[in-house]
């Protein structure tokens, strides 16, 4: 269980899952720690957070003494790459996550181009019913020499499930029988490439996404509404208007509907139903300038970064996604198309969050060195297309085909496997600890033309191999996907 219990329920702990309690707030708190940060200060500090964690989360009485009390607040931690960097400096220092690692991204990151970073090495999401809990709890991660700064920006809960626009938001996330599968690691399945520390871990991506109400409802009709979003207001997909169907259970192929409408974009489903992250975003109000200011913190929690990359970067800001029957080009995704100024994005990060340890966060961040000598090894890649300058070249990234074979070029049964639209794949047999092997790509999806791949060898030097594979494009790309 990672550290982000009680915003990510288990079934067990649903009782006590304060995300979906209409009275509950947001508190996104953003901890930046000093330049010269030493390991003493910094392992000094975690242990103090881990104290103030234990105060937030702690139950309040129950009237009359009887009983467990009430839970009044959950929170999940995040940390950036400098906590790691200064970790780096110890005897227990981590093998660094994958996602966090910047050979492994694609050539812009894994946020949308230009926006502005979080400025936060720390980033706690905190659920609560009870400010005072929360006040107690920034009071007590803030008062060290090791905080530089701290950021607070806030969400809340609406019990009629709507969002700044008067659309209801949320209706379709990813069902309970997926979502561990979709949010945590697991070493032993689908990210044998991570460290075996991180089995239990997840990322947490926060984007804060302004939205201009008056922009949204200057627009000529409900109608014109209802195509940005994809949606009618009472929830109902577009095609599936005069039909009586459940939105939380309806039908896995859309119809007709606005090629850029939000739904459409961001739920492509088909092929495309590979590639899923769990949203656990609030709408937000806050007074800037003497204006109110409302919007979405959109924070998304993934097993790999590259889910995100894909839902965010390859299908909502690409206007080649998805391809039409006609040819046009649909364009960016409606909702987020910044010609139209109905939303702005101000702000992204991500941030990893640490599997659950008993003893802290300290604990869950220096894991004790494994004794022994791996003899076996795993292999995954992430596929990345580049166009002929370089940059990233948003294309269809599902159905690139590999097969791994020993250096002196005997077959490796069942080594054959196929990349997901993420661009990520993983190889279904076991290397050898120590043996060197070959990459080779054996085909790319339909309609996908790229320069070959060479054969790519390697060194099986670890239990957790990645590879990122990179194919350049002779020409611009074509619109794709379904």
């Amino acid at each position: 269980m990672s550290q982000a219990k009680g915003v990510l329920p288990t079934r067990a702990e649903e009782r006590d899952l304060l995300y979906k309690n209409p009275r509950a707030c947001g508190y996104f708190i953003g901890v930046t720690l000093a330049d010269g940060a030493t390991l003493e200060q910094l392992s000094a500090w975690l242990k103090a957070v881990d104290r103030a964690i234990e105060t937030l989360v702690a139950r309040e009485p129950a009237e009359g003494g009887k009983g467990e009390g009430v839970r009044v607040a959950r929170v999940a931690v995040g940390v950036g790459g400098r906590v790691f960097a200064i970790l780096s400096a110890g005897n227990s220092a981590p093998e660094l996550p994958v996602g966090m690692r910047s050979e492994a991204q694609p050539p812009g990151g894994w946020l949308p181009p230009n926006i502005t970073l979080l400025n936060a090495d720390v980033l706690f999401y905190v659920m609560s019913v009870f400010e005072t809990r929360v006040n107690e709890f920034m009071a007590g991660i803030t008062d060290s020499p090791v905080v530089a700064s701290v950021s607070l920006e806030h969400g809340y809960q609406r019990s009629d499930g709507t969002e700044p626009f008067g659309y209801k938001d949320g209706l379709r996330n990813v069902e309970p029988s997926r979502r561990s599968r979709v949010v945590y690691i697991h070493t032993d399945r689908d990210q044998p490439d991570e460290p075996a520390w991180t089995d239990g871990g997840t990322y947490m991506v926060l984007i804060k996404i302004d939205q201009k109400p008056a922009v949204f409802k200057a627009l000529p009709d409900d109608a014109a509404r209802d195509s940005v979003i994809g949606r009618t207001k009472a929830g109902t997909r577009l095609d599936m208007v005069g039909q009586e169907v459940d939105p939380h259970h309806e039908p896995a192929e859309v119809g007709a509907a606005p090629a850029n409408a939000h739904v459409r974009k961001a739920g492509p489903r088909g092929k495309h139903d590979d590639t899923e992250i769990f949203r656990r975003g609030l709408p937000f109000m806050e007074v800037r300038d003497g204006q109110l200011a409302v919007g979405l913190q959109f924070c998304s929690f993934q097993a790999n970064p590259a889910q995100f990359d894909a839902v965010f970067n390859d299908w909502l800001m690409n206007p080649l996604f998805p391809q039409t029957t006609d040819g046009s080009v649909p364009g960016i995704d409606a909702l987020l198309d910044p010609s139209r100024s109905l939303t702005d994005i101000k702000h992204g990060g991500v941030f990893f969050v640490p599997p659950y340890n008993e003893d802290g966060l300290l604990a869950a961040l220096t894991p004790p060195v494994t004794q022994g000598k791996p003899t076996h090894a795993r292999l995954a890649v992430n596929k990345v297309v580049l166009d002929p300058n370089g940059n990233q070249a948003r294309v269809e990234r599902s159905g690139f085909a590999f097969r791994v074979i020993r250096e002196d070029g005997t077959a490796i049964e069942g080594s054959k496997f196929t990349t997901a639209s993420s661009g990520r794949g993983v190889c279904p047999a076991e290397l050898e600890v120590g043996g060197t092997y070959k990459l080779i790509e054996t085909g790319a999806p339909p309609g996908v033309t790229v320069a070959p791949l060479a054969d790519m060898q390697f060194v099986a030097d670890k239990p957790n191999i990645h590879l990122k594979v990179e194919n350049h494009l002779p020409q611009p790309p074509s619109g794709y996907g379904g």
